[in-house]
C-alpha cells in the first residue's frame, strides 16, 4: 500500500518538473539542465514503483529499501515545490508592477548565488535517488532467489443456502425487497436490485434470506445462485447459470452455442439471479450479460449484493444495508459466545457482554468475532479485558472483520487510497466538514487536476463521493445545510492501520512517535510534547477543538514556524493567538486554521504565504474587548481559493479583497459591527460559493455583486437589518442554489433573480416574517427542481405561474407559510 501512495507523490513530482513555468525558473536560475536530469531518475523510481508493492511484502530487505526511497522522495517533493513557489513569487511581482524587484531578484548576483545552492541541493537529491536505485537491483538479486510467490487476498466463496432460525435481525429488509421484486410490473425483461453496504454487515445473509424465501421461490419458475467474488465476466456467469440449470460441464463451449443453450432454457420463463460480491464491473461486460439475458421473451430479476453505489447501470433499485440495533448485535454476540441456554448460568458475563458489543457498533461480523474469541471461556478477567480494549481486541483474532474491509480498500484506486489514509487523523465519530477534507487534501498534493482543466474542488467533490460510494464515508444528516460525513468505526480503524507510521492522534495513549512521521493531529492531554517538535519533516499539524493549546505551550507559535518549516497544513487554537511575522517562512503553507475564544494578531507578512488556498479566521469574542482589521496582505494571496472569516470583531472587509483572483468560496459570518461589503468583490470573477450570515448591522449588498457571473451557490441568513432591491442578484447567470434565511427586511423576490432562471434549481426561503409575495419572478425558474418555504407568516398565497414550475420535484411548505 505505500508504494501505491509514494507512485503518486513521485508521479506529481515528475509532472511539476515537466511544467513550464519550473523549466522557466531553472532557465533563469541556470539550473534546468539539473532539473531535467531529476525529472529523468523520478520517472524511473516511478516505474520501478509500479512493480515494488509485491515484493516488499514479504522481503525485509525491500521494505528497508522502500523506506530509504520514500525519506528521498518527500525530500525531492519539498526542493520542488520551493521551485514552483519561487516561480508564482515571480508571477505576483510581475502583476504587481514591480518589475525594479523581479530585475533584482534575478540580477547576476542573485542568480549566481541560487544557481549554486539550488543546483547543489538538485544534484545532491538525484545522485542518493541513483544510489537506492543501484541498491535496488542488488535486492532484486536477492528477492528472485528467496522471494515466495505472493498469494491474492482471498473472497470466500458464498453459497445459497441458509438457516433462516440463526439469522438475527434483518426481517424488515427482507419483507422490503421480497415485496418490491413480487410488485415488480416487469415492463423490462432484465431488471436489477442491489444490496449495497460495506463489509461485514451481512449483504450474503439477506442476499440468502431472499432466494430461500417461499414466495420468491413460489414467483420464479427458476432460482440460480451465482458468487462473482472477482472480475465481472459476462460469459463465466453464463456457464454458471447453465451448470446450474443442465448439470453438464460447459467451460469449453463457444460463446454462440452457450447463448443458443440459455435462449432456450429462458425463453417464456421467470429467472431470479442471484449475483453475490460483485467488484469490478465494466460496463461493457454487463450490457454483454443483460443483451444475452434479454433474448427470447423471459423475464430475469437479478439481485446484486456489492460493496460499491451504482456497481450496476439500470439499477431498479438500490437498497443501502445499515448496521444492525444494539439488540440484535448482541444476540448475535450471545450466539456465539456461548451454548444454548449457558448464557443464563454466566450471567455477571452477559452482562459484561452487553458492554462489549457497543465495539461492534451494529457490524454483525464484529459480533460473530468477538463471540467467537470468547467462546467456552468463563474467565472474567478475559472478558473484561476485551471490554477495555474494544477494536484492539478484534486485532487479536483471525480478525475477519478488518479483513473484509482491506479487501474493499484494496479495490480502491491509489490516488483515493492516500486520501482515506489521511482521515485517519480525525477522531472516531467526530463529524468531517466536506469542504475542510477536501482542502486538506489539496493542502497536500493528493488532488491533481485532470485534462480537462477540472476545478480540483470538483475532483475532490468526486473523490469523497466515490468514498460515500464504497461506504468508507457515511452521509451526515445530524447538521442542517451542512455537508458532511462520518466514518464507521472499523472503517476508520482500516484508516488508521493503512496510515502506518504516515499519521498520527497524538494523545495520553501514544507511547512513541515514529520519526518518519508526516502528519499530526494534537491532543492537548498528551503529556508529553517535546518530542513532536523535533520532527522537522512534518506537514500536517493540528489540533482538533482546543482553546487552551497556545497557553499550554508558551511560545509554540513560534517554535511551529522554525521546527516545521515543511509544513502545508497548521491549525492553532487558543484563547488568543499570536501569529508570528515568521509565519511567512512556512512556505509550503496552503491551509491555514486559525481558533481562538478572545483574540488573534495576524501580521502582514501572511500575504508571502503565496501556496496558501485555504484560510480560516475564527474568533469569537466580544467586539467592544478586541477589534481588527485585515492585514492588506492577505490581499496579495493569488492562490486562495477558500476564505472563511467567522468573527464577531470584524468591522471592515477592505477592498483588497478584489485582489484574491483564485477564490471560489468566501464564507462571512457572526460579523456584528459589519456594516458593508466591498465593491472590490466584483473582481472575484471565479467565486462559486458566497455565504453571509449573523451580520445584523449590513445594510445592503454592493451592486459589484452582477460581475460575480461564476457564482454557483448563494447563501444569506441573520441580517436583520439587510434590504434587498430589485437590481440585486442581476448578472448570477450561473447561480443553482439560493438560501434567504432570517431576513425580516424582504418583502419579495428581486426581478433580478430572472437572470438566473435558466440555472436555479433550488431556492429556501426560511424565516422571512414580512415576505408577502414571490411575484411573477418565480415562474421564471424553468428547471427549478426544490422549492422550500418555511414560517415566512406574511407570505398567504403562491402565484398561478407556480404551475408552471414543471420540474418541481419537491414542493416544501413548513408552518406559518400560506397560513
Amino acid at each position: 500500500m505505500a508504494e501505491q501512495i509514494l507512485f503518486n507523490f513521485v508521479e506529481r513530482i515528475v509532472s511539476d518538473l515537466g511544467s513550464y513555468a519550473l523549466s522557466q525558473i531553472g532557465l533563469a536560475w541556470g539550473v534546468e539542465k539539473q532539473l531535467k536530469k531529476l525529472e529523468t531518475t523520478m520517472t524511473l523510481v516511478r516505474n520501478i514503483l509500479l512493480d515494488a508493492e509485491e515484493k516488499q511484502e514479504n522481503n525485509h530487505a525491500m521494505k528497508e529499501w522502500q523506506q530509504r526511497l520514500e525519506e528521498l522522495v518527500y525530500e525531492a517533493d519539498d526542493l520542488v515545490d520551493e521551485f514552483a513557489t519561487e516561480a508564482l513569487r515571480k508571477k505576483v511581482e510581475i502583476h504587481g508592477s514591480k518589475r525594479r524587484e523581479v530585475r533584482n531578484f534575478f540580477s547576476q548576483s542573485n542568480k549566481l548565488t541560487f544557481r549554486y545552492s539550488m543546483g547543489r541541493r538538485v544534484k545532491d537529491i538525484r545522485l542518493r535517488l541513483e544510489e537506492v536505485l543501484t541498491d535496488m537491483e542488488k535486492i532484486e538479486l536477492a528477492v528472485q532467489v528467496v522471494e515466495t510467490k505472493l498469494q491474492p487476498r482471498g473472497r470466500e466463496e458464498t453459497y445459497s443456502s441458509v438457516r433462516s432460525s440463526e439469522v438475527v435481525g434483518r426481517q424488515r429488509e427482507r419483507e422490503d425487497i421480497v415485496q418490491f421484486i413480487l410488485d415488480l410490473k416487469n415492463e423490462q425483461n432484465v431488471s436489477v436490485i442491489s444490496i449495497v453496504g460495506m463489509g461485514g454487515l451481512g449483504k450474503a445473509t439477506l442476499a440468502k434470506l431472499i432466494y430461500n424465501d417461499l414466495r420468491i421461490e413460489s414467483h420464479f419458475d427458476h432460482r440460480i445462485w451465482v458468487c462473482i467474488s472477482e472480475d465481472f465476466d459476462a460469459k463465466r456467469i453464463m456457464i454458471k447459470m447453465l451448470k446450474e440449470m443442465e448439470d453438464m460441464n460447459c467451460d469449453n463451449l463457444e460463446l454462440e452455442i452457450l447463448l443458443s443453450r440459455l435462449r432456450q432454457k429462458i425463453s417464456g420463463k421467470k429467472f431470479f439471479l442471484v449475483l453475490e460480491d460483485v467488484w469490478n464491473v465494466h460496463q461493457n461486460e454487463w450490457f454483454k450479460l443483460r443483451d444475452m439475458l434479454m433474448v427470447g421473451y423471459g423475464c430475469v430479476n437479478i439481485l446484486v449484493t456489492a460493496r460499491t453505489q451504482k456497481v450496476v447501470m439500470g439499477t431498479v433499485l438500490e437498497y443501502k444495508l445499515g448496521c444492525l440495533t444494539d439488540d440484535e448485535c448482541f444476540s448475535v454476540f450471545l450466539k456465539w459466545a456461548f451454548d444454548e441456554g449457558d448464557e443464563r448460568e454466566n450471567q455477571n458475563l452477559v452482562n459484561i457482554g452487553r458492554k462489549i458489543v457497543k465495539t461492534c457498533q451494529g457490524v454483525p461480523l464484529a459480533a460473530r468475532t468477538l463471540g467467537n474469541l470468547l467462546y467456552k471461556n468463563t474467565e472474567e478477567r478475559d472478558w473484561l479485558s476485551v471490554r477495555d480494549n474494544g477494536l484492539r481486541a478484534i486485532e487479536q483474532t483471525d480478525n475477519h472483520i478488518m479483513s473484509a474491509l482491506m479487501l474493499s480498500f484494496d479495490e480502491m484506486p491509489s490516488y483515493l487510497k492516500q486520501c482515506f489514509a489521511y482521515c485517519s487523523l480525525f477522531e472516531k465519530d467526530k463529524i468531517i466538514d466536506k469542504w475542510m477534507l477536501i482542502y486538506l487534501w489539496m493542502a497536500q498534493g493528493f488532488i491533481r487536476p485532470s485534462e480537462d482543466n477540472e476545478e480540483l474542488e470538483d475532483i475532490g467533490e468526486s473523490y469523497i463521493n466515490e468514498l460515500v460510494n464504497r461506504s468508507f464515508l457515511e452521509l451526515n444528516c445530524t447538521v442542517p445545510n451542512r455537508d458532511s460525513y462520518t466514518m464507521h468505526n472499523f472503517v476508520h480503524h482500516l484508516a488508521e492501520f493503512v496510515s502506518g507510521h504516515e499519521c498520527l492522534k497524538m494523545n495520553p495513549a501514544t507511547k512513541s512517535i515514529p520519526e518518519r512521521l508526516r502528519h499530526v493531529a494534537f491532543d492537548i492531554s498528551s503529556e508529553d510534547s517535546t518530542s513532536l517538535f523535533k520532527l522537522n519533516k512534518l506537514r500536517t499539524f493540528l489540533c482538533f477543538n482546543e482553546k487552551t493549546f497556545t497557553q499550554r505551550y508558551p511560545g509554540l507559535n513560534q517554535t511551529v514556524t522554525s521546527s516545521f518549516r515543511y509544513l502545508r497544513v497548521l491549525q492553532l487554537s487558543g484563547n488568543t493567538v499570536e501569529v508570528p511575522s515568521s509565519i511567512c517562512d512556512l512556505k509550503h503553507l496552503r491551509f491555514f486554521l486559525i481558533d481562538t475564544a478572545c483574540g488573534m494578531t495576524l501580521p502582514n507578512s501572511v500575504g508571502r504565504l503565496l501556496n496558501l488556498q485555504y484560510l480560516h479566521l475564527q474568533v469569537q469574542c466580544s467586539p467592544e474587548v478586541f477589534m481588527f482589521v485585515l492585514p492588506e496582505g492577505i490581499g496579495k494571496l493569488i492562490n486562495l481559493r477558500y476564505l472563511s472569516i467567522n468573527s464577531t470583531y470584524i468591522g471592515l472587509l477592505p477592498d483588497w479583497i478584489g485582489g484574491l483572483v483564485s477564490l471560489q468560496r468566501l464564507r462571512i459570518s457572526i460579523a456584528l459591527k459589519l456594516r458593508s461589503l466591498p465593491e472590490g468583490i466584483q473582481h472575484l470573477g471565479r467565486l462559486r460559493y458566497l455565504e453571509i450570515r449573523g451580520c445584523p448591522l449590513l445594510t445592503t449588498l454592493p451592486s459589484g455583486m452582477r460581475h460575480l457571473t461564476s457564482l454557483e451557490e448563494l447563501h444569506i441568513s441573520k441580517c436583520h437589518a439587510l434590504s434587498i432591491s430589485d437590481a440585486d442578484f442581476q448578472g448570477l447567470t450561473s447561480l443553482r442554489m439560493l438560501t434567504l434565511c432570517d431576513l425580516p427586511m424582504l418583502l419579495s423576490l428581486p426581478q433580478g433573480l430572472k437572470e438566473s432562471a435558466a440555472t436555479l434549481e433550488r431556492l429556501q426561503l426560511v424565516l422571512c416574517s414580512n415576505l408577502t409575495t414571490l411575484s411573477d419572478t418565480i415562474e421564471c425558474f424553468i428547471i427549478l427542481r426544490k422549492l422550500e418555504i418555511c414560517q415566512c407568516p406574511s407570505l398567504l398565497s403562491l402565484p398561478e405561474g407556480i404551475r408552471r414550475l414543471t420540474k418541481t420535484t419537491s414542493l416544501l411548505l413548513l408552518r406559518d407559510a400560506l397560513s
